[in-house]
């Protein structure tokens, strides 16, 4: 009886723990939601379901059928917003971070739990889920499906398998991610399979026999559930090709791009750099203990960068790819130091971990220092904190052995590493999720469009005592940001060119993308306009500096606060004119 409740109150103790990470991805991914207006891709998305549901039509080129439906819904039932059309994804985000669950057998209790930490506060995964984007859905619908693969050949329970095909299902009519994740994982497994017995090699081949047994189970599960998410329960039976259309567009990246997003081992370096360091770690230790897992994870992240690297057309928010299985190789190191229960030497293993943590404290400061002030005597401390980190690792290890130094350089490391994981998060996310020297955000929209906004609101509060009755045209494409966000304006018209109206059609009010005078028609009294920024683009290839220049200071800047390069010049605008005089004042 005792041993049970030692069971139960140790069930209820980790139970605890998932719920802590599920209130924390909840949190940081519903906080602010719309703290960043909507990106250009973005605006599409919702201009599409908006105007479905206004009944207004249906979409006719290539759109995300999953999100289409939700957002259909939800736009009927609820009205527009920003928040709102990101709420199915960030919703998935959350549930992304309590997926290694499902994975617990491999990573160990506390490797899933650690896993799905790292998830929650990911800062790929927190800009994903905050975005009208299918990366994040996708990815949960991928990752139920592997998990639940290996808790059928585990347990035999075809519940599993419907849990697997609809996770799939799921996967299929969201985003082209599933793609990225699954296929550099089947690339990563059949290299490993390849292998002679005993060199790594994975034997899973009787579980995956018992998995194609029950195929009869899987294909029309997962059949039904594609075909239900795509159509929206049957309502858009046009989202079943735009599910396919999402494996093409995947390829499609492949092609040339007009605009293309840092490299991916870049991103991983400045917002995911505990990911980088210890999932490098876990694939080291684990090709040196013979542990088929860890290598598999190695190679899973290895081969997504790389297709990454040759994908031309990939999103910032794509590195997920590479994220999730790096987490999972975080999570497999993190069960690993939990085995240490720091029985021998406590005490001097408690004043190493507190000197790793001041060291690396002063190296930050230094580095922020050198940053600001371009000074290279900061940068030589810098150096000289981390010679000392080794020294005094060393020492501790000729006083405890077996590895003792090592695991308590590494645990006072993680804490590091997981705060400026979590300082990352915050910045992208909370802190300038409109700034283009984020490079988790693609071409973001400045939050001037609200200025736009607001002030169009003012006018016709002025005149005529309501905030949306003013009576306006306005030159935008019909899915573009500006057209999202001036859709609640009842009286106003959307032209694709203002020259194309009468001169008795133009009324004193006029919105016009860009800010060229030629666009507006000549008329009595001209019109004074007021421009307003609507994109700003900038990559890290723009940074002015070489690697190894003396006193180059701009990249360790960015990377550390996203403070420098200056912020780059708008390349679109949108203009309000007002008719009455011809000058035009900016």
């Amino acid at each position: 009886m005792e041993n049970g409740s030692d069971r139960t109150v140790g069930l209820t103790y980790r139970q605890g723990l998932w719920v802590l990470i599920a209130v924390i991805a909840v949190v940081m991914r519903l906080a602010q939601l719309g703290g960043a207006p909507l990106t250009g891709a973005e605006a599409r998305e919702a201009m599409l379901a908006w105007r479905a549901s206004r009944g207004e039509g249906m979409p006719l080129g290539p759109y995300n059928p999953m999100l289409f439906a939700a957002n259909s819904l939800l736009f009927t039932l609820l009205g527009g917003s920003d928040e709102l059309a990101r709420l199915l994804p960030a919703l998935f985000g959350a549930a992304l971070a309590l997926t290694p669950f499902l994975f617990e057998r491999y990573l160990g209790r506390v490797g899933a739990l650690v896993c799905g930490l790292y998830l929650a506060i990911s800062p790929t995964a927190l800009v994903g889920s905050r975005q009208l984007d299918g990366t994040v859905v996708a990815s949960v619908g991928a990752l139920t499906f592997l998990g639940s693969l290996l808790r059928f050949a585990d347990t035999d329970r075809r519940g599993w398998i419907i849990s697997a095909a609809v996770g799939l299902g799921v996967g299929v009519s969201s985003g082209a991610a599933v793609y990225g994740l699954l296929l550099p994982l089947g690339l990563a497994y059949a290299i490993l399979s390849a292998l002679p017995p005993g060199d790594h090699r994975l034997d899973v081949a009787a579980g995956l026999r018992r998995v194609w047994g029950e195929a009869a189970l899987f294909f029309p599960v997962f059949g039904i559930t594609a075909l239900l998410l795509s159509t929206g329960l049957g309502w858009n039976l046009s989202g079943l090709g735009a599910s396919g259309g999402l494996l093409a567009a995947w390829f499609e990246r492949f092609g040339p791009a007009a605009r293309v997003s840092a490299a991916p081992l870049t991103l991983l370096a400045v917002y995911e750099l505990g990911a980088l360091v210890f999932g490098l770690g876990g694939l080291i230790w684990g090709a040196q203990e013979g542990r088929p897992a860890a290598v598999l994870l190695g190679l899973w992240a290895g081969l997504a960068i790389l297709i990454l690297t040759l994908m031309p057309g990939r999103g910032p928010t794509d590195t997920l790819w590479a994220v999730v299985p790096l987490a999972m190789l975080v999570g497999l190191v993190a069960e690993t130091l939990a085995v240490d229960r720091w029985m021998v030497g406590r005490g001097l293993r408690v004043v190493h971990l507190a000197i790793v943590l001041v060291l690396w404290a002063y190296a930050y400061l230094m580095l922020a220092r050198y940053a600001y002030y371009g000074e290279l005597p900061d940068l030589a401390l810098v150096v000289v904190a981390v010679v000392l980190q080794g020294l005094v690792g060393l020492s501790f290890e000729l006083v405890l052995g077996g590895g003792a130094s090592l695991r308590t350089a590494a645990l006072g490391t993680a804490v590091v590493l997981l705060g400026l994981t979590a300082a990352a998060a915050w910045g992208a996310a909370y802190g300038h999720p409109a700034d283009p020297r984020e490079a988790l955000v693609s071409e973001p929209t400045p939050v001037n469009v609200r200025d736009l906004v607001e002030t169009l609101k003012e006018l016709s509060w002025n005149e005529t005592g309501v905030s949306t009755t003013l009576a306006f045209a306005y030159e935008a494409a019909p899915d573009s940001v500006l057209a999202w966000y001036l859709r609640d304006f009842q009286m106003a018209e959307r032209v694709d060119r203002l020259q194309d109206l009468a001169a008795d059609e133009l009324g004193p009010i006029l919105v016009t993308e860009g800010r060229d005078e030629t666009a507006v028609p000549a008329v009595e009294g001209g019109y004074a306009g007021q421009d307003f920024p609507m994109r700003r683009q900038w990559t890290p290839r723009q940074m002015d500096c070489r690697l190894g220049e003396v006193g180059c200071s701009g990249p360790l800047a960015w990377f550390l606060f996203r403070e420098k390069p200056p912020l780059p010049e708008p390349d679109q605008w949108a203009t309000l004119w007002r008719r009455g005089t011809a000058s035009h004042n900016r």
